[in-house]
């Protein structure tokens, strides 16, 4: 009887050391895994940074030369590397891990410039002068470039001191601002404040800058107040009737779209905040972002765009077909385009990211939706789909046909017929005019880990 308690004893002793040596060896491999997920941030995000700190100071330097060089070939070969390294930039700045209101101002420069770069470019050198008008805006963009450029520097300053690393950022950027500290997030806020101060690109060239012109057409209603503001903004935040959020203060922003930007803190207790603009004229939500951390994955892709589709619909926000999804970290976001009479309106854009974790509403993105959406008196094809088919390279397996509307380099919209289909492995989306059956555009699908990215 004594030898069996002993064998007892003896096997609780062994199997609690297991259990013991078990959880430590858990525990330790999940800090290992984390620190080396950290890294793997930081590293990804460094080189990003970095990447574009360097292009924004190529930008600044090759619009000097721009402006000093007499010869049009040469300033030709200028804009072309100009449009490269402007978009190059661009790209960088949206794989930071930065929220959309820290770095909007910026991101519309880096638009601009590459913009007016390619319309520059494709000017031919022997036929069309740079004009005194474009002289004096390419001026004003080296102006701000240098601006941008300093300031970059500042930030990759800090950041090889190491004061702030980005895995960081994308854990600590509330905290951080909560608590009063700076940061590499907020070196693009101050960046990016001081950026909408500067006075409007205006040139002739038919991109991004007649869009900062023209008014909003999906502003509908009267000027809303303040406390309005808040109350639409606390609305889109609450799930059911339930409010997850307290606003806590109000400031106006301008932009594209005059606006309030209310801060919300959790409705009760500890969690995430969140940040909301409304817009003045018509109470608008015009972007939304909640800022919390998303866990794994237990949402699939399709369930996250049904949390979306629901989401748009119960705001009011109907007609909207899910056309990409894009998966980041452990966020899905879903772009949406209206639909009108069956055909899909590109320009009438929204975006939607919903967490993988729990599929929570983390931001929405009307913008394109409000600036472009209007009631449109659509034409009749002039040819049919089939006639469209046959000016599509018969080589091209297609897969889908669809019409649609798609915006124009000249900032007009056209009527297409939109075919996609596989070629030689690859999917390529062709665009052919409904009304004349001329090739529009062709775009060439990548699929990526995180989701379908064209070129």
């Amino acid at each position: 009887m004594r030898e069996i308690s002993r064998r007892t004893w003896l096997l609780t002793v062994l199997t609690a050391g297991l259990l013991v040596v078990g959880t430590g060896y858990w525990g330790y491999t999940q800090h290992q895994y984390k620190q080396r997920l950290l890294t793997y941030l930081n590293n990804r995000n460094q080189k990003a940074f970095f990447e574009m700190v360097s292009q924004v100071e190529n930008m600044e330097v090759l619009l000097a030369k721009s402006i000093a060089s007499g010869s049009p070939h040469q300033r030709s070969l200028l804009f072309s590397n100009l449009w490269m390294q402007a978009n190059g930039a661009q790209n960088n700045l949206g794989t930071l891990p930065l929220a959309h209101f820290q770095v909007a101002r910026t991101a519309k420069f880096l638009n601009q410039v590459g913009d007016f770069a390619y319309a520059l470019a494709k000017k031919d050198p022997d036929k069309q002068q740079i004009t005194a008008s474009e002289e004096r805006k390419l001026a004003q963009l080296h102006r701000e470039a240098g601006y941008l450029a300093v300031e970059l520097q500042r930030i990759r300053a800090k950041a090889v001191e190491g004061l702030l690393t980005w895995g960081e950022v994308e854990n600590q950027a509330p905290k951080l601002k909560k608590a009063g500290l700076t940061g590499i997030s907020a070196g693009f806020e101050k960046i990016d404040g001081q950026m909408q101060k500067f006075p409007t690109l205006i040139y002739d060239g038919p991109f991004s800058d007649h869009i900062e012109q023209k008014a909003p057409k999906g502003l509908t209603g009267a000027v809303v107040s303040a406390t309005e503001a808040k109350n639409i903004a606390a609305q889109y935040l609450a799930k059911g009737n339930k409010p997850l959020f307290r606003p806590v203060r109000v400031r106006s922003v301008t932009g594209k779209i005059p606006a309030y930007r209310v801060y919300f803190d959790p409705a009760a207790g500890t969690g995430p905040n969140a940040v909301v603009d409304v817009s003045k004229k018509g109470g608008h939500v015009v972007m939304l972002m909640v800022n919390r951390d998303t866990g794994g994955k237990t949402f699939s892709l399709r369930q996250a765009e049904n949390k979306a589709d629901g989401y748009l619909k119960s705001r009011g926000l109907i007609d909207m077909v899910p056309t990409y999804s894009l998966v980041q970290g452990n966020n899905a976001v879903i772009s949406y385009a209206y639909r009108q009479k069956g055909v899909l309106i590109y320009p009438d854009l929204i975006k939607v990211k919903v967490a993988l974790d729990n599929g929570d509403i983390l931001g929405l993105d009307t913008l394109g939706f409000l600036m472009s959406h209007h009631k449109r008196n659509l034409p009749q094809p002039k040819i049919s789909q089939a006639e469209a088919r046959r000016a599509v390279n018969p080589n091209l397996k297609i897969r889908e046909a669809r019409l649609a509307v798609i915006p124009t380099d000249t900032l007009g919209e056209k009527l297409v017929y939109e075919f996609k289909g596989k070629l030689n492995g690859d999917t390529f989306i062709v665009y052919i005019n409904a009304m004349d059956g001329t090739e529009e555009k062709v775009l060439k699908v990548i699929e990526t880990k995180d989701g379908p990215m064209t070129m």
